[in-house]
This record gives structure tokens, C-alpha cells and sequence, in this order.
């Protein structure tokens, strides 16, 4: 998702940005159901017993209920249920099994199909905007710009993007007939379907000595080729690098880790591991740099997660410069896994804490040079909603679990600015934690408290903001002139 289209949402919808990739520990084999690791024997006949009567209420449903019900759905329905008790928007059961593979492919940049990335164009047409490197549709001879419009004989013209991309994929042999239109022309293509590796990297030499790598994701072949793109960009007469993680979901954290060491001296701290209130592990770089080069990480409300795992790491060892915003604050991360019937499950089972022990969940990583690009066609929207926002009418210092109007006026202000909260108009934990995110990127004293000093801040903070009407990337041009200095 462009930076544009997340900042539409954020202000035409006003509902905090949903990430829908995330950093994964490891993969489990499925799991038994006689046993539960772990449990002692009084939890053991605990279950064991209220299984018994988990039994006899489905039982009663699927001989009762109004209408015809399987015990598939109601079996589904259970263990869908066992994880959203657990209050974590991060912990899954997938109970529509293609929907845990796609999460999957996500995830590790790898699937079954002819490699294109596609978007609807102005024209609501399937325009191809990337073809995958050496992938099939590549060597076929289909190029960027293209319309799809037909798939084995079949108009996909009037059919959405998740439509067409799954009549795309299949598995690696077969073979898929595509008629594009370019220009004027109508040309036919059959192509054999492979297994594809999504490319995550991008760089180009910008500014004379500065080399330009774009991250879009951390997946599993995503280090090997940030370190052929940093190389790449040497040879070319690279003297210092931005890294552009803006936007950037996340992904597997050993990928994260492995860029880390790109830019860290071996033995510096990567992230702590945490899980119910002890750390547990402490991953340290295994290798050190072999050079040492300027650096700025250009980072945003939509940096989540893995790449907030890369942000803190050269923010808190001092290998890089960060330039933005604060980060969408995704600390957790999660196992990924599958049940004997096959269906798939994904389960939030650490955190992870910056070098210093700062919990990432809920706070983000703060930049040390706040810079916010401007709304672009979303100006006109913003200042409209702007008009729309309740007002700071009360004299009253906000603190957690307090409610009132200017709480509701600061929420609706910093969901504008990007930081995640809701509009409950109270000072819940996410609200607190968002003032507490802003007080810092302003340089205030951060205790999550809604004083007048961080009202008025926030006021500032809105409207120049949506003032601000520069076409440039300014974020972009910060982190050049940085590096020039």
C-alpha cells in the first residue's frame, strides 16, 4: 500500500492502520490433540474435563439448532474463538486454509505463479507495475505497463485485483494463457508458472555519491538481496546510503536481523526477546560491518514491526540517522503453524525490545529528525475533517483511564498525524501510549498525560501539517542533506 492511500485511509475513514504482515520466530509441525505441552497435571484433568463438556455442548448445538450445522463449522468456530479470547489483533486461526497460505506467501515473499505485480490503473484496467526478475512472466516477454485482459480465454476486465491474482497463480508446471493489450496491439502469452521469490529491494545511485535502497518488506531471500544491492551500489561509487523502509509491514525478523549486521560492529545488541515479563534471549550481531559508512533510515507510520526491529537497532548502536515519523509500534512477534486437519494458525509468542530495553509495542521507534511529507491530494480532505474535529474546550490535564471531549479531540488529532489510537474519548492504554510517543517526538516530558503544553503542541503539530503543500519528498531531501553535511 502506497504512503498515499495509507494517509487516505487514516483521514477519510479515521481508523488506525491495520498492518497484515508480521514477523515470525519460527514455523511449528502440527500439533497433537491428545496433549497439552506444558500443562501440569492438575491443568491436564482441568481439560480433560471441560473438553468432556466442550463435547456435549457441540453435540447439542449440531441437534438443536434451527438450521442444518456441520461440526466442521462448529469445530472452526471454536478454535477461531480460543484466539480471539486472547485479545491479540496478531493471533490468528485461519479458517479458510487458502487464507493462512496466502498470509504465508506474504510473509516469505514466495509463491507459485507467474510473477507480476499488478494494480488497477485511473481507467480500472489490470496494468502490470513490476515483473519479477528472471521470473516466468519476465521471460515470457510480458513488460511493465501491460493491461491484462483476458486469462485462459476467460475476460478478467470487469474482475478485482484478488481475482485475478489467484487465476495467476497455481502450481509450479501449469501453465496459463494471458492476453495483454499494449498500446494498441492484443498479444497473447502462455506462460509456465514457477515458483517466484518477490523482490523486496530496490536501489539506484542518487545525489552524485549516495546510494538509494528501498525495503519493502523483510522476506526470506530479502537479506541476500539487500547485501547484492549495497555492493552494487559501491561499485558504483556509493560513499554513504539511505535506507527506505517507509511503509515497510515486516516479515521474518531473521531477515531484519541479517540487514542489522549490515551496518552494526559484531557483538552489538540487534533486540531482547521478552516473554511474560523476562527477557529470554539477547540477539547480538555474529559479524561485524566491513566498513563503515554513513547512514539514514527514512521511517514512518507504516514501519512496522521487522523494520522496526532494523530501526532500533541503528538508532540505539548509533549507526544511522532516522528521518520520518514514529513508527507504527508492532513489538510482537509470532509463531506460525499448522493443525493436523491442515489448517493454519499464527500466535504471538515474544516481544521484542530495542537495544535498550524500550518496549517497541504500543510506543514505536521516534526518529531523531521528525519530518512529515506533505499530504499531497489529501490536503483538502484533511482540512475538511479538520474543521469537522471537537475542540480543546476543557481545562483539564488527561492521565490514563480519564475520558472527556479533549480527549476526543486528541485522539482525532493524532490519528490525523498517524499515530494509532481510536476515538473512544478515553485515555485507554493505545491513546496513552500514542501522547506518550508524541511528547517525545516533540521533545517533551513523556508521561502519557494530556497537559496544555502537549495540547497546544498538538495543535501546532495538525495544522502545519496539512499546511504544508511542498510536492518535494521532504523526508527524502532531509536525509540528503544530511549526509552531504
Amino acid at each position: 500500500m502506497s504512503r498515499k492511500a495509507v494517509k487516505a485511509i487514516a483521514i477519510i475513514i479515521i481508523i488506525a492502520m491495520v498492518i497484515t504482515s508480521f514477523s515470525f520466530l519460527m514455523f511449528l509441525p502440527s500439533f497433537g490433540a491428545q496433549y497439552v505441552y506444558g500443562a501440569t497435571p492438575q491443568e491436564q484433568r482441568y481439560l480433560n474435563t471441560k473438553l468432556k463438556e466442550f463435547e456435549d455442548y457441540l453435540k447439542l448445538i449440531h441437534d438443536n439448532y434451527k438450521d442444518e450445522v456441520s461440526y466442521e463449522t462448529l469445530i472452526n468456530g471454536a478454535f477461531e474463538g480460543a484466539m480471539y479470547s486472547l485479545g491479540d489483533p496478531y493471533s490468528v486461526f485461519f479458517i479458510e486454509k487458502a487464507d493462512g497460505q496466502a498470509f504465508l506467501e506474504s510473509a516469505t515473499g514466495e509463491y507459485e505463479g507467474v510473477g507480476v505485480t499488478i494494480e488497477k490503473n485511473s481507467a480500472g484496467l489490470c496494468e502490470v507495475v513490476r515483473t519479477a526478475p528472471k521470473g516466468p512472466a519476465n521471460k515470457a516477454g510480458i513488460q511493465k505497463g501491460d493491461l491484462i485482459i483476458k486469462i485462459d480465454g476467460k475476460d478478467v476486465i470487469s474482475d478485482s485485483l484478488a481475482e485475478i491474482s489467484g487465476k495467476l497463480k497455481g502450481p509450479a508446471g501449469s501453465t496459463v494463457t494471458i492476453i495483454i493489450k499494449r498500446a494498441n496491439a492484443e498479444l497473447e502469452f502462455k506462460v509456465k508458472r514457477e515458483k517466484v521469490a518477490v523482490t523486496s529491494v530496490y536501489y539506484e545511485m542518487i545525489e552524485g555519491d549516495i546510494g538509494y535502497i528501498f525495503l519493502a518488506g523483510f522476506d526470506t531471500g530479502g537479506a541476500k538481496e539487500f547485501r547484492e544491492a549495497k555492493d552494487a551500489l559501491k561499485k558504483e561509487g556509493a560513499k554513504s546510503f539511505i535506507v527506505d523502509v517507509r511503509d515497510n509491514p515486516g516479515g521474518l525478523i531473521q531477515t531484519a536481523i541479517d540487514i542489522s549486521e549490515e551496518f552494526l560492529k559484531k557483538g552489538d545488541i540487534i533486540t531482547h526477546y521478552m516473554e511474560r515479563g523476562k527477557i529470554t534471549e539477547t540477539v547480538r550481531a555474529a559479524r561485524g560491518m566491513s566498513d563503515k559508512m554513513r547512514v539514514v533510515l527514512l521511517v514512518d507510520e507504516g514501519s512496522a514491526s521487522a523494520a522496526e526491529i532494523l530501526a532500533a537497532a541503528l538508532k540505539e548502536n548509533k549507526a544511522a540517522s532516522l528521518v520520518g515519523t514514529t513508527t507504527y509500534g508492532k513489538g510482537t512477534a509470532q509463531i506460525f503453524g499448522y493443525t493436523n486437519d491442515g489448517h493454519s494458525y499464527k500466535l504471538s509468542v515474544q516481544y521484542f525490545l530495542t537495544p535498550e530495553k524500550n518496549v517497541i509495542q504500543g510506543a514505536g521507534v521516534v526518529p531523531g529528525h521528525i519530518v512529515r511529507n506533505s499530504l499531497g491530494e489529501f490536503r483538502e480532505e484533511a482540512l475538511e475533517l479538520y474543521d469537522s474535529f471537537a475542540p480543546f474546550a476543557e481545562n483539564t490535564k488527561p492521565a490514563a483511564g480519564d475520558k472527556g471531549l479533549n480527549v476526543y479531540a486528541a485522539q482525532q488529532r493524532l490519528m490525523l498525524l498517524g499515530f494509532k489510537t481510536g476515538l473512544s474519548a478515553v485515555m485507554d492504554e493505545d491513546t496513552v501510549a500514542a501522547v506518550k510517543a508524541f511528547q517525545v517526538e516533540q521533545g517533551l516530558y513523556a508521561y502519557g498525560i494530556l497537559d496544555q503544553t502537549t495540547v497546544k503542541k498538538l495543535e501546532e503539530a495538525v495544522i502545519s501539517y496539512i499546511n504544508n503543500d511542498s510536492k518535494e519528498d521532504l523526508q527524502l531531501k532531509k536525509a540528503i542533506e544530511i549526509l552531504k553535511k
